[in-house]
């Protein structure tokens, strides 16, 4: 069995803990929602991570970020809100790239160690900066907001 079908398995036993009938709806909504926001900020861990993210890097332990995830995912189904299930449901898989710290600090040591792929992630860093400031950023009130190429050079010179 891969790491990644052992993951996927791991955490559908998560599920058996039924931590998603502890949490209060605002609980779960609260929780979703910090979730969220850890994603739209979280893309340079993935990158340097790849699939073997520590799990601790997390806002909540996982197994508790699933089960908030699962009750909004039931919440919006009866809301039938299915756009809302799907979107929950792929975040969800996400929580597959998260091992405990110890198995992702030893998988990214042999990673980082390995020159070629010194090679490829040099460059693809700096250019993942550069992508990510083309793009802009959410500011205050969710404007996109950019600083130019123009003002970035101005500004290291």
């Amino acid at each position: 069995m891969d790491k990644l079908t052992k993951r996927a398995e791991e955490l559908d036993n998560m599920r058996s803990k039924h931590i998603s009938e502890k949490l209060t709806l605002e609980e779960a909504q609260n929780i979703v929602y910090v979730w969220g926001v850890y994603l739209e900020h979280s893309g340079g861990l993935r990158f340097l991570f790849g699939t073997s993210i520590p799990e601790s890097v997390l806002p909540y332990p996982v197994e508790i970020l699933q089960g908030a995830i699962n009750k909004m995912e039931a919440f919006y189904y009866e809301q039938g809100l299915q756009d809302r299930v799907k979107l929950l449901e792929e975040t969800e898989m996400m929580l597959i790239d998260y091992l405990n710290d110890e198995e992702a600090i030893e998988e990214t040591i042999s990673k980082f160690s390995n020159k070629k792929w010194q090679e490829a992630i040099l460059p693809a860093l700096r250019e993942f900066q550069e992508n990510q400031m083309q793009n802009g950023f959410l500011v205050a009130d969710k404007k996109l907001w950019k600083l130019s190429e123009s003002r970035v050079k101005e500004l290291r010179e």
